[in-house]
């Protein structure tokens, strides 16, 4: 199709990675923590700037979804946690969220997010939009599995302390 939008050019393109800290050391110089319309704010500058360096339109619906469940995800990890790193990678034809924290980990299993959290919000619709979505936290792995609204358990948790929510989103 002629009018068909391409987000990569046609060469073979090298993953990018790209990588933000988020806690009272990288935002603020006072000792306060950030607030959430200010994070939600940084981040949106962030995600729409790292888009425009990988030559992609940040205002491009797929591309504005993936930034919002960021935004999401990074409040979730600053509220529980006031620390954490989201890495974005980008390749030829998927974008790979990752967001790390150093904290405690969930309190329980976080299928109770998932089915009982905010309708229409947070983990539950990010679980959804992801194409792959795998969650570690308390030397546990849980992973998206399609058509199933709970997270299976899965084999061989990396993570050790904290947790970590990576999400995958392909393009075409």
């Amino acid at each position: 199709m002629e009018n068909e939008r391409k987000f990569y050019p046609s060469r073979e393109v090298a993953p990018q990675s790209h990588t933000i800290c988020f806690d009272k050391k990288h935002f603020e110089k006072t000792e306060r923590l950030i607030d959430t319309d200010t994070l939600v704010g940084l981040l949106n500058q962030w995600w729409d700037k790292t888009c425009v360096e990988n030559g992609l339109d940040p205002r491009e619906k797929k591309l504005e979804d993936i930034g919002y469940y960021l935004i999401e995800l990074g409040k979730n990890a600053l509220e529980l946690e006031n620390n954490g790193i989201i890495k974005v990678i980008f390749e030829e034809n998927k974008i790979t969220v990752i967001v790390t924290n150093s904290g405690q980990g969930w309190d329980g299993n976080p299928n109770d997010d998932i089915l009982y959290g905010t309708p229409g919000h947070g983990l539950s619709q990010t679980k959804k939009f992801a194409d792959e979505f795998v969650i570690e936290t308390n030397q546990k792995k849980y992973i998206k599995v399609s058509k199933n609204i709970k997270l299976k358990e899965a084999d061989n948790p990396e993570l050790k302390e904290g947790s970590r929510i990576t999400f995958i989103k392909n393009l075409k």
